[in-house]
């Protein structure tokens, strides 16, 4: 196996000039989770005689604010690394970033999560040589290529929803001023969290989010309102025009199911998505491989396929991580 010099970075001033590939590696990740006390954000790339030709980006959170130590701490990563030059290994640099991640981490987190790979095969040797085990999981993705447009993908049901959501009256709208934001922000913490696809971070990395993926054009939050009322809402991440992510989605579907709030931001945001020449709408992992899991099979009658993908862990305490090893695999 190819060694290659690897260097880890925690501000982002320091880092070399990297090209913006995967979305949850763009160099802007760093003022995505900066001036919050929850986030260490860090960043680890490979080079070959000086040129950066791989990186992969992580944060460690820490989750709860009154205690302090590893134990409380956890390191998150997302997404397949940016490989900056075909012509090297992927498999080897892999290898080498993931090695350097377990070293740098190790004895600062509780544990290290690696998710939305998109794949049940990428990374296998470099996760079992460092001690990582894994449990299987679906990822959801809607193409916008088809012939077929995503109304036309919708089942018989979500049309209908869709339909009586309209003629009732519901609209949605795109968010675009910052006065508002605290505001917003605390509805979406106020909504019932069973209808929140993800537990809601703090709220500097939702301010952060708009001024610097917002305001660039990487991402957008859309808003559903009836009777002027914030009822539900989606926020997405933009990967150039190829892909957009469901970052967060939450719906008042228990005050308002007759008009079906969530169903109807999800459509909206996959229309508004295909409308700007996306090539996919990814819902990324969404659950255990489960077919008769709830959310999985609520999202798939939007028309969307599911593949088959995993989650890496590894718990730094030894015994532990033998243990769940064992059960898991």
């Amino acid at each position: 196996m190819t060694e290659y010099a690897v260097n880890v970075y925690y501000k982002k001033e320091d880092l070399p000039e990297l090209k913006d590939i995967n979305f949850f590696h763009y160099t802007s990740s760093f003022d995505w989770y900066s001036n919050s006390p929850a986030y260490t954000p860090l960043m680890i790339v490979a080079f070959d005689n000086n040129k950066p030709i791989a990186s992969v980006f992580a944060v460690i959170i820490r989750r709860n604010s009154f205690l302090r130590g590893s134990f409380f701490k956890r390191c998150i990563v997302s997404q397949q690394p940016s490989f900056y030059d075909d012509s090297f290994s992927k498999i080897d640099l892999f290898n080498s970033l993931i090695r350097q991640l377990v070293n740098e981490v190790k004895n600062k987190v509780f544990l290290i999560r690696y998710d939305r790979i998109n794949s049940t095969v990428f990374g296998y040797k470099g996760f079992r040589e460092n001690g990582f085990y894994s449990t299987k999981w679906i990822n959801i993705r809607n193409s916008l290529q088809r012939k077929r447009s995503i109304w036309d993908q919708l089942s018989t049901t979500r049309k209908n929803q869709v339909n009586k959501a309209i003629r009732k009256g519901v609209k949605l709208e795109e968010f675009n001023s910052e006065d508002n934001l605290l505001e917003i922000y605390k509805l979406i913490e106020t909504t019932n969290n069973k209808k929140i696809s993800h537990r809601f971070p703090p709220y500097k990395y939702f301010e952060n989010f708009y001024r610097f993926y917002i305001l660039k054009g990487k991402g957008t939050i859309l808003l559903t309102r009836f009777q002027n009322k914030i009822i539900g809402g989606v926020i997405l991440g933009f990967e150039d025009k190829k892909t957009a992510y469901c970052l967060y989605y939450w719906g008042k579907s228990k005050r308002y199911k007759t008009i079906y709030p969530t169903i109807f931001t999800l459509y909206s945001a996959m229309k508004l998505a295909e409308d700007k020449g996306f090539k996919y709408f990814d819902y990324m992992d969404v659950g255990y491989i489960n077919k008769n899991a709830g959310r999985p099979r609520f999202l798939l009658q939007f028309g969307g396929k599911q593949s088959a993908t995993r989650r890496w862990y590894r718990y730094n305490w030894g015994i532990l991580n033998f243990l769940a090893y064992k059960f898991y695999d």
